[in-house]
Protein backbone atom coordinates (compact mmCIF):
# COMPACT_ATOMS: atom_id res chain seq x y z
CA UNK A 1 0.00 0.00 0.00
CA UNK A 2 2.59 3.11 0.86
CA UNK A 3 3.97 2.09 -2.44
CA UNK A 4 0.93 2.73 -4.36
CA UNK A 5 0.25 6.00 -2.39
CA UNK A 6 3.26 7.35 -3.58
CA UNK A 7 2.95 5.79 -7.11
CA UNK A 8 -0.35 8.02 -6.47
CA UNK A 9 0.88 10.83 -5.34
CA UNK A 10 3.79 10.95 -8.33
CA UNK A 11 1.10 10.50 -10.64
CA UNK A 12 -0.90 13.49 -9.44
CA UNK A 13 1.44 15.82 -9.37
CA UNK A 14 2.49 15.17 -12.78
CA UNK A 15 -0.71 15.63 -13.80
CA UNK A 16 -1.17 19.22 -11.86
CA UNK A 17 1.58 20.33 -13.30
CA UNK A 18 1.25 18.95 -17.20
CA UNK A 19 -2.11 21.34 -16.75
CA UNK A 20 -0.46 24.25 -15.39
CA UNK A 21 2.47 23.95 -18.01
CA UNK A 22 0.60 25.50 -21.06
CA UNK A 23 0.34 28.67 -18.54
CA UNK A 24 3.33 29.06 -18.38
CA UNK A 25 5.05 32.84 -20.01
CA UNK A 26 7.07 32.92 -22.87
CA UNK A 27 10.75 32.86 -22.91
CA UNK A 28 11.68 36.33 -24.58
CA UNK A 29 10.31 39.07 -23.14
CA UNK A 30 9.63 42.17 -25.45
CA UNK A 31 11.31 44.88 -22.47
CA UNK A 32 11.25 47.92 -24.57
CA UNK A 33 10.16 49.58 -27.93
CA UNK A 34 10.49 52.27 -30.62
CA UNK A 35 7.77 53.00 -31.05
CA UNK A 36 6.62 52.58 -27.10
CA UNK A 37 3.42 50.44 -26.46
CA UNK A 38 0.23 52.64 -26.56
CA UNK A 39 2.20 56.02 -27.23
CA UNK A 40 0.90 58.75 -29.43
CA UNK A 41 2.99 60.17 -31.70
CA UNK A 42 3.50 63.31 -33.86
CA UNK A 43 6.02 62.33 -36.40
CA UNK A 44 5.37 58.92 -38.78
CA UNK A 45 8.41 56.63 -37.39
CA UNK A 46 11.06 55.49 -39.77
CA UNK A 47 11.91 51.68 -37.97
CA UNK A 48 10.37 49.70 -35.66
CA UNK A 49 12.89 48.85 -32.65
CA UNK A 50 12.35 45.88 -30.29
CA UNK A 51 14.80 45.10 -27.46
CA UNK A 52 13.99 41.80 -25.66
CA UNK A 53 15.58 40.51 -22.77
CA UNK A 54 17.49 37.90 -24.81
CA UNK A 55 18.63 37.65 -28.57
CA UNK A 56 17.03 35.97 -30.57
CA UNK A 57 17.58 34.05 -33.78
CA UNK A 58 17.72 36.34 -36.95
CA UNK A 59 16.44 33.80 -38.83
CA UNK A 60 13.11 32.50 -37.34
CA UNK A 61 12.12 36.93 -36.09
CA UNK A 62 9.61 38.26 -38.35
CA UNK A 63 8.11 41.82 -37.61
CA UNK A 64 4.57 43.16 -38.69
CA UNK A 65 3.16 46.31 -39.02
CA UNK A 66 -0.39 46.71 -39.65
CA UNK A 67 -2.29 50.04 -40.30
CA UNK A 68 -5.77 51.17 -39.37
CA UNK A 69 -7.00 50.05 -42.48
CA UNK A 70 -5.57 46.13 -41.39
CA UNK A 71 -3.38 46.12 -44.25
CA UNK A 72 -0.18 45.44 -43.78
CA UNK A 73 2.64 48.01 -44.24
CA UNK A 74 6.04 47.00 -46.30
CA UNK A 75 9.35 46.66 -43.68
CA UNK A 76 12.88 45.67 -44.40
CA UNK A 77 14.28 42.04 -43.07
CA UNK A 78 14.56 42.42 -39.56
CA UNK A 79 18.18 43.27 -38.52
CA UNK A 80 19.90 42.95 -35.20
CA UNK A 81 21.74 46.24 -33.80
CA UNK A 82 25.80 46.29 -34.28
CA UNK A 83 26.37 46.38 -30.32
CA UNK A 84 23.84 44.31 -29.15
CA UNK A 85 21.88 41.49 -30.26
CA UNK A 86 19.43 42.01 -28.20
CA UNK A 87 17.77 44.94 -30.38
CA UNK A 88 16.21 43.88 -33.21
CA UNK A 89 15.14 46.58 -35.89
CA UNK A 90 13.15 47.01 -38.98
CA UNK A 91 12.52 49.61 -40.93
CA UNK A 92 9.78 50.97 -42.54
CA UNK A 93 9.60 50.91 -46.52
CA UNK A 94 6.09 51.47 -46.95
CA UNK A 95 4.72 55.21 -46.89
CA UNK A 96 2.12 55.53 -43.40
CA UNK A 97 -1.00 57.87 -45.09
CA UNK A 98 -2.95 57.82 -42.63
CA UNK A 99 -3.36 58.50 -38.64
CA UNK A 100 -5.00 56.23 -36.26
CA UNK A 101 -3.84 53.33 -34.07
CA UNK A 102 -1.01 50.73 -35.84
CA UNK A 103 -0.20 47.53 -34.48
CA UNK A 104 3.15 45.54 -34.44
CA UNK A 105 3.18 41.62 -34.40
CA UNK A 106 6.45 40.13 -33.31
CA UNK A 107 7.51 36.50 -33.76
CA UNK A 108 10.85 35.37 -32.48
CA UNK A 109 12.86 31.73 -31.52
CA UNK A 110 15.01 31.75 -28.69
CA UNK A 111 18.47 30.47 -28.74
CA UNK A 112 16.89 27.79 -26.97
CA UNK A 113 14.75 27.00 -29.99
CA UNK A 114 11.50 28.40 -27.95
CA UNK A 115 8.99 29.99 -30.30
CA UNK A 116 7.39 33.18 -28.99
CA UNK A 117 5.02 35.88 -29.67
CA UNK A 118 3.39 39.01 -29.22
CA UNK A 119 1.63 42.31 -30.67
CA UNK A 120 1.31 46.13 -29.37
CA UNK A 121 0.02 49.27 -30.39
CA UNK A 122 0.45 52.63 -30.74
CA UNK A 123 -1.34 56.33 -32.16
CA UNK A 124 -0.15 58.21 -34.68
CA UNK A 125 -2.43 61.68 -34.06
CA UNK A 126 -3.67 63.75 -37.33
CA UNK A 127 -1.56 66.09 -38.18
CA UNK A 128 1.73 64.09 -37.68
CA UNK A 129 4.70 65.26 -39.58
CA UNK A 130 5.41 62.52 -42.51
CA UNK A 131 2.11 61.31 -43.17
CA UNK A 132 1.96 59.70 -46.81
CA UNK A 133 5.75 60.53 -47.37
CA UNK A 134 7.65 57.34 -48.73
CA UNK A 135 10.48 55.91 -47.24
CA UNK A 136 12.94 57.31 -50.02
CA UNK A 137 11.86 61.09 -49.42
CA UNK A 138 12.62 60.88 -45.42
CA UNK A 139 16.40 60.20 -45.46
CA UNK A 140 17.06 63.85 -44.44
CA UNK A 141 14.01 63.66 -41.56
CA UNK A 142 15.02 63.71 -38.01
CA UNK A 143 14.82 59.84 -36.25
CA UNK A 144 12.17 59.69 -34.00
CA UNK A 145 13.13 60.15 -30.41
CA UNK A 146 12.25 59.63 -26.92
CA UNK A 147 10.90 62.73 -27.00
CA UNK A 148 9.02 62.55 -30.36
CA UNK A 149 7.84 59.53 -29.41
CA UNK A 150 5.32 59.82 -27.52
CA UNK A 151 3.01 63.34 -27.10
CA UNK A 152 0.64 64.12 -24.32
CA UNK A 153 -3.19 63.60 -25.48
CA UNK A 154 -5.99 65.99 -24.57
CA UNK A 155 -7.20 63.69 -22.31
CA UNK A 156 -4.82 61.75 -20.47
CA UNK A 157 -0.44 61.99 -20.05
CA UNK A 158 2.23 61.37 -22.24
CA UNK A 159 3.68 57.41 -22.40
CA UNK A 160 7.67 57.29 -22.54
CA UNK A 161 9.33 55.05 -25.26
CA UNK A 162 10.08 52.75 -22.08
CA UNK A 163 6.79 51.75 -21.09
CA UNK A 164 6.49 49.89 -24.10
CA UNK A 165 5.08 46.26 -23.19
CA UNK A 166 4.36 43.04 -24.66
CA UNK A 167 0.73 41.66 -25.35
CA UNK A 168 1.08 38.16 -26.28
CA UNK A 169 -1.12 36.60 -28.87
CA UNK A 170 -4.35 34.77 -27.06
CA UNK A 171 -3.67 32.36 -30.66
CA UNK A 172 -3.15 28.64 -29.77
CA UNK A 173 0.09 27.29 -31.28
CA UNK A 174 2.21 24.31 -31.16
CA UNK A 175 5.15 25.45 -29.10
CA UNK A 176 7.81 23.94 -26.63
CA UNK A 177 5.35 23.72 -23.70
CA UNK A 178 2.53 21.44 -25.96
CA UNK A 179 1.89 17.91 -24.40
CA UNK A 180 3.43 16.16 -27.09
CA UNK A 181 6.81 18.02 -27.65
CA UNK A 182 7.25 17.28 -23.52
CA UNK A 183 6.34 13.69 -24.56
CA UNK A 184 9.05 13.50 -27.14
CA UNK A 185 11.34 15.32 -25.26
CA UNK A 186 10.78 12.52 -22.32
CA UNK A 187 11.14 9.92 -24.54
CA UNK A 188 14.94 11.93 -25.41
CA UNK A 189 15.83 11.93 -21.94
CA UNK A 190 14.83 8.62 -21.46
CA UNK A 191 16.88 7.14 -23.90
CA UNK A 192 19.89 9.73 -23.08
CA UNK A 193 19.81 8.24 -19.39
CA UNK A 194 19.89 4.47 -19.98
CA UNK A 195 22.92 5.33 -23.19
CA UNK A 196 24.67 7.12 -20.18
CA UNK A 197 24.05 4.35 -17.54
CA UNK A 198 25.21 1.82 -20.16
CA UNK A 199 28.63 3.60 -20.10
CA UNK A 200 29.08 3.94 -16.78
CA UNK A 201 27.91 0.23 -15.62
CA UNK A 202 30.41 -1.05 -18.05
CA UNK A 203 33.28 1.11 -17.61
CA UNK A 204 33.22 1.67 -13.31
CA UNK A 205 30.45 -0.87 -12.49
CA UNK A 206 32.22 -3.65 -13.60
CA UNK A 207 35.43 -2.52 -13.70
CA UNK A 208 35.20 -1.72 -10.10
CA UNK A 209 33.19 -5.20 -9.24
CA UNK A 210 36.79 -6.91 -11.32
CA UNK A 211 39.13 -5.04 -9.76
CA UNK A 212 37.59 -6.18 -5.75
CA UNK A 213 36.61 -10.29 -7.16
CA UNK A 214 39.63 -10.82 -10.19
CA UNK A 215 39.03 -13.55 -12.30
CA UNK A 216 36.79 -15.17 -10.32
CA UNK A 217 34.01 -13.02 -11.93
CA UNK A 218 35.65 -12.83 -15.26
CA UNK A 219 32.29 -14.71 -17.28
CA UNK A 220 30.43 -12.46 -14.60
CA UNK A 221 31.76 -9.31 -16.15
CA UNK A 222 31.76 -10.44 -19.43
CA UNK A 223 28.14 -11.22 -19.55
CA UNK A 224 27.06 -8.16 -18.10
CA UNK A 225 28.99 -5.88 -20.40
CA UNK A 226 27.63 -7.63 -23.41
CA UNK A 227 24.06 -7.12 -22.53
CA UNK A 228 25.17 -3.28 -21.35
CA UNK A 229 25.95 -3.31 -25.26
CA UNK A 230 22.46 -4.59 -26.49
CA UNK A 231 20.87 -2.53 -23.89
CA UNK A 232 23.28 0.91 -24.81
CA UNK A 233 22.36 -0.23 -28.65
CA UNK A 234 18.73 -0.63 -27.96
CA UNK A 235 18.35 2.73 -26.19
CA UNK A 236 20.37 4.74 -28.98
CA UNK A 237 18.15 3.29 -31.57
CA UNK A 238 15.53 4.88 -29.27
CA UNK A 239 17.13 7.88 -28.91
CA UNK A 240 17.75 8.66 -32.73
CA UNK A 241 14.06 8.49 -33.31
CA UNK A 242 13.32 10.78 -30.66
CA UNK A 243 15.82 13.34 -32.03
CA UNK A 244 13.87 12.94 -35.39
CA UNK A 245 11.16 14.00 -33.85
CA UNK A 246 12.08 16.72 -31.88
CA UNK A 247 13.27 17.67 -34.92
CA UNK A 248 9.94 17.73 -36.56
CA UNK A 249 8.04 18.64 -33.36
CA UNK A 250 11.28 22.10 -33.22
CA UNK A 251 9.96 22.77 -37.01
CA UNK A 252 6.17 22.95 -36.75
CA UNK A 253 6.67 25.10 -33.98
CA UNK A 254 8.85 27.69 -35.71
CA UNK A 255 7.04 27.09 -39.39
CA UNK A 256 4.44 29.38 -37.87
CA UNK A 257 6.57 32.19 -37.62
CA UNK A 258 7.75 32.80 -41.08
CA UNK A 259 4.36 31.06 -42.51
CA UNK A 260 6.38 28.38 -44.73
CA UNK A 261 6.58 24.71 -44.71
CA UNK A 262 8.51 22.56 -42.30
CA UNK A 263 11.15 21.78 -45.49
CA UNK A 264 12.17 25.37 -45.25
CA UNK A 265 12.30 25.51 -41.99
CA UNK A 266 14.63 22.48 -40.59
CA UNK A 267 17.16 23.73 -43.60
CA UNK A 268 17.24 27.17 -41.74
CA UNK A 269 16.98 25.74 -38.23
CA UNK A 270 19.92 23.52 -38.83
CA UNK A 271 22.21 26.17 -40.40
CA UNK A 272 21.14 29.34 -38.51
CA UNK A 273 20.30 28.89 -35.04
CA UNK A 274 22.03 27.32 -31.65
CA UNK A 275 19.36 24.64 -31.38
CA UNK A 276 20.28 23.64 -34.93
CA UNK A 277 23.58 23.35 -33.90
CA UNK A 278 23.59 21.32 -31.23
CA UNK A 279 20.79 19.02 -32.36
CA UNK A 280 23.57 18.03 -35.13
CA UNK A 281 25.92 17.76 -32.25
CA UNK A 282 23.67 15.19 -30.82
CA UNK A 283 23.58 13.19 -34.18
CA UNK A 284 27.00 12.60 -34.36
CA UNK A 285 27.73 12.00 -30.77
CA UNK A 286 24.81 9.05 -31.00
CA UNK A 287 26.20 7.71 -33.95
CA UNK A 288 30.06 7.14 -32.26
CA UNK A 289 28.20 6.06 -29.34
CA UNK A 290 26.06 3.22 -31.79
CA UNK A 291 29.16 2.23 -33.17
CA UNK A 292 31.19 1.95 -29.72
CA UNK A 293 28.16 -0.13 -28.74
CA UNK A 294 28.44 -2.32 -32.08
CA UNK A 295 31.79 -3.33 -31.37
CA UNK A 296 31.45 -3.58 -27.55
CA UNK A 297 28.99 -6.54 -28.59
CA UNK A 298 31.78 -8.25 -30.27
CA UNK A 299 33.79 -8.62 -26.78
CA UNK A 300 36.16 -5.52 -27.77
CA UNK A 301 36.81 -3.35 -25.49
CA UNK A 302 38.13 -0.63 -27.51
CA UNK A 303 34.17 -0.22 -28.51
CA UNK A 304 33.59 0.97 -24.67
CA UNK A 305 36.22 3.52 -25.38
CA UNK A 306 34.59 4.52 -28.45
CA UNK A 307 30.59 4.34 -27.10
CA UNK A 308 31.95 6.64 -24.00
CA UNK A 309 33.33 9.39 -26.61
CA UNK A 310 29.96 9.75 -27.63
CA UNK A 311 28.35 9.51 -24.36
CA UNK A 312 30.40 12.17 -23.17
CA UNK A 313 29.36 14.22 -26.12
CA UNK A 314 26.10 13.55 -25.56
CA UNK A 315 25.96 14.95 -22.37
CA UNK A 316 26.68 18.31 -23.51
CA UNK A 317 23.95 18.36 -26.06
CA UNK A 318 20.95 19.28 -23.86
CA UNK A 319 22.14 22.15 -22.12
CA UNK A 320 22.94 23.28 -26.54
CA UNK A 321 19.60 22.97 -27.05
CA UNK A 322 18.02 24.27 -23.79
CA UNK A 323 17.95 27.25 -21.22
CA UNK A 324 21.31 26.81 -20.54
CA UNK A 325 22.39 28.41 -24.20
CA UNK A 326 19.70 31.68 -24.14
CA UNK A 327 21.91 32.44 -20.54
CA UNK A 328 24.12 35.58 -21.36
CA UNK A 329 27.51 36.08 -19.68
CA UNK A 330 26.73 33.36 -17.73
CA UNK A 331 26.58 30.52 -20.51
CA UNK A 332 29.36 28.38 -20.13
CA UNK A 333 28.99 27.86 -16.41
CA UNK A 334 25.08 26.72 -16.97
CA UNK A 335 26.59 24.44 -20.08
CA UNK A 336 28.90 22.86 -17.94
CA UNK A 337 27.00 22.19 -14.59
CA UNK A 338 24.27 21.18 -16.77
CA UNK A 339 26.19 18.53 -18.72
CA UNK A 340 27.27 17.55 -15.25
CA UNK A 341 24.05 17.36 -14.53
CA UNK A 342 22.78 15.27 -17.22
CA UNK A 343 25.94 12.93 -16.75
CA UNK A 344 25.28 12.38 -13.20
CA UNK A 345 21.73 11.30 -13.78
CA UNK A 346 22.77 9.13 -16.60
CA UNK A 347 25.27 7.53 -14.26
CA UNK A 348 23.06 6.71 -10.96
CA UNK A 349 19.59 5.96 -12.79
CA UNK A 350 21.11 4.43 -16.09
CA UNK A 351 23.91 2.38 -14.56
CA UNK A 352 21.16 1.37 -11.29
CA UNK A 353 18.80 0.36 -14.36
CA UNK A 354 22.02 -1.84 -15.79
CA UNK A 355 22.59 -3.51 -13.05
CA UNK A 356 18.50 -4.98 -12.94
CA UNK A 357 18.66 -6.07 -16.16
CA UNK A 358 22.11 -6.47 -17.08
CA UNK A 359 24.32 -7.33 -13.88
CA UNK A 360 22.08 -9.13 -12.22
CA UNK A 361 21.07 -11.92 -14.32
CA UNK A 362 24.73 -11.91 -15.40
CA UNK A 363 25.45 -12.44 -11.32
CA UNK A 364 22.17 -15.00 -10.97
CA UNK A 365 23.37 -16.96 -13.73
CA UNK A 366 23.98 -20.97 -12.77
CA UNK A 367 26.97 -21.61 -11.61
CA UNK A 368 27.79 -18.09 -10.65
CA UNK A 369 29.55 -17.55 -6.75
CA UNK A 370 26.70 -17.04 -3.87
CA UNK A 371 28.84 -13.53 -3.42
CA UNK A 372 28.38 -12.18 -6.65
CA UNK A 373 25.21 -10.32 -6.51
CA UNK A 374 26.15 -8.57 -3.51
CA UNK A 375 29.91 -7.33 -4.81
CA UNK A 376 28.27 -6.21 -7.74
CA UNK A 377 25.38 -3.98 -6.10
CA UNK A 378 28.46 -3.03 -3.75
CA UNK A 379 30.46 -1.75 -6.56
CA UNK A 380 27.18 0.07 -7.47
CA UNK A 381 26.44 1.52 -4.66
CA UNK A 382 30.08 2.96 -4.17
CA UNK A 383 30.06 4.77 -7.59
CA UNK A 384 26.43 5.79 -7.44
CA UNK A 385 26.88 8.35 -4.18
CA UNK A 386 29.51 9.84 -6.50
CA UNK A 387 27.20 10.30 -8.82
CA UNK A 388 24.32 11.27 -6.66
CA UNK A 389 26.47 14.01 -5.37
CA UNK A 390 27.44 16.01 -8.17
CA UNK A 391 24.14 15.49 -9.13
CA UNK A 392 22.75 17.24 -6.55
CA UNK A 393 25.50 20.27 -6.74
CA UNK A 394 24.92 20.59 -9.79
CA UNK A 395 20.99 20.76 -9.74
CA UNK A 396 21.38 23.76 -6.86
CA UNK A 397 24.10 25.40 -9.39
CA UNK A 398 21.53 25.03 -12.19
CA UNK A 399 18.15 25.98 -10.29
CA UNK A 400 20.41 28.98 -9.00
CA UNK A 401 21.14 30.12 -12.61
CA UNK A 402 17.59 30.18 -13.49
CA UNK A 403 15.71 31.11 -10.69
CA UNK A 404 17.35 33.62 -9.12
CA UNK A 405 16.33 33.98 -6.20
CA UNK A 406 14.20 32.39 -3.37
CA UNK A 407 10.89 33.96 -3.71
CA UNK A 408 10.84 33.06 -7.76
CA UNK A 409 10.46 29.07 -6.68
CA UNK A 410 7.14 30.10 -5.75
CA UNK A 411 6.27 32.80 -7.09
CA UNK A 412 6.71 31.41 -10.52
CA UNK A 413 5.26 28.90 -12.64
CA UNK A 414 8.93 27.28 -13.26
CA UNK A 415 9.85 27.60 -9.88
CA UNK A 416 6.57 25.54 -8.33
CA UNK A 417 7.64 23.02 -10.90
CA UNK A 418 11.14 22.98 -10.13
CA UNK A 419 9.77 22.56 -6.25
CA UNK A 420 7.67 19.41 -7.60
CA UNK A 421 10.87 18.19 -9.31
CA UNK A 422 12.41 18.19 -6.68
CA UNK A 423 10.65 16.88 -4.29
CA UNK A 424 9.80 14.05 -6.00
CA UNK A 425 13.47 12.97 -6.51
CA UNK A 426 13.83 13.08 -2.95
CA UNK A 427 12.02 10.00 -2.81
CA UNK A 428 13.92 9.08 -5.36
CA UNK A 429 17.19 9.40 -2.91
CA UNK A 430 14.69 8.07 0.07
CA UNK A 431 14.47 5.04 -1.60
CA UNK A 432 17.90 4.94 -2.84
CA UNK A 433 19.01 5.39 0.63
CA UNK A 434 17.04 2.24 1.83
CA UNK A 435 18.81 -0.29 -0.64
CA UNK A 436 21.67 0.98 0.65
CA UNK A 437 21.11 0.76 4.48
CA UNK A 438 18.40 -2.36 4.34
CA UNK A 439 18.38 -4.09 0.90
CA UNK A 440 22.32 -4.54 0.24
CA UNK A 441 23.21 -5.98 3.77
CA UNK A 442 20.56 -8.78 2.45
CA UNK A 443 21.65 -9.52 -0.84
CA UNK A 444 23.84 -13.34 0.04
CA UNK A 445 20.11 -14.44 0.08
CA UNK A 446 17.75 -15.11 -2.96
CA UNK A 447 15.42 -13.37 -1.29
CA UNK A 448 17.56 -10.04 -1.12
CA UNK A 449 17.91 -10.49 -4.85
CA UNK A 450 14.18 -10.49 -5.37
CA UNK A 451 14.14 -7.56 -2.87
CA UNK A 452 16.24 -5.73 -4.27
CA UNK A 453 14.37 -5.84 -7.67
CA UNK A 454 11.38 -4.18 -5.73
CA UNK A 455 12.39 -1.49 -4.81
CA UNK A 456 15.03 -0.49 -7.31
CA UNK A 457 11.76 -0.97 -9.47
CA UNK A 458 10.19 1.74 -7.85
CA UNK A 459 13.42 3.76 -7.44
CA UNK A 460 13.55 3.67 -11.85
CA UNK A 461 9.44 3.98 -11.87
CA UNK A 462 9.71 8.12 -9.58
CA UNK A 463 12.82 8.62 -11.93
CA UNK A 464 11.25 8.40 -14.78
CA UNK A 465 8.77 10.60 -13.52
CA UNK A 466 11.62 12.72 -12.43
CA UNK A 467 12.32 12.85 -16.44
CA UNK A 468 9.19 13.93 -17.21
CA UNK A 469 8.82 16.57 -14.94
CA UNK A 470 12.32 17.86 -16.31
CA UNK A 471 10.51 17.65 -20.05
CA UNK A 472 8.10 19.83 -19.12
CA UNK A 473 10.33 22.20 -17.23
CA UNK A 474 12.88 22.62 -20.48
CA UNK A 475 9.63 24.14 -22.22
CA UNK A 476 8.69 26.47 -19.24
CA UNK A 477 10.05 30.41 -19.04
CA UNK A 478 12.37 30.65 -16.34
CA UNK A 479 12.64 33.68 -13.76
CA UNK A 480 15.65 35.34 -15.38
CA UNK A 481 14.09 35.78 -18.38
Amino acid sequence: MPRIGWARAVLVAIAMALLSARAADAHGVLQSSVPASKARLKTVPREIRLTFNEAPELAFTQIELVGPDSISILLGAPRALADSARVVLADIQGAIARAGVYRVNWRIAGRDGHPVRGTFTFTIVEGASGLGVTRDSVVEAPSLTARDSAVEAESGPSLPVTSASSEPSQDKFFDASSPLYVAIRWLSFTGLTIVLGAVAFALLVVRLFEQRRGDAVSGVASQARSRAASIGLGAALIFVVAAFARLHAQSLALADLNGDGTGGVIARLLTQTTWGTGWLIQIAAIVVAIAGFMVARRGRAAGWTIAAIGALALAVTPALTGHAAALSSLAPVAIIADAVHVGSAGGWLGSLLLVLVAGMPAALAPGTGDRDVADLVNAFSTIALRFAAALGLTGLIAAWLQVGSFPALWESGYGRTLLLKLAIASVVLAIGAYNWRRVRPALGEKAGAALLRRSATAELAIGAAVLVITAMLVGMETPRS
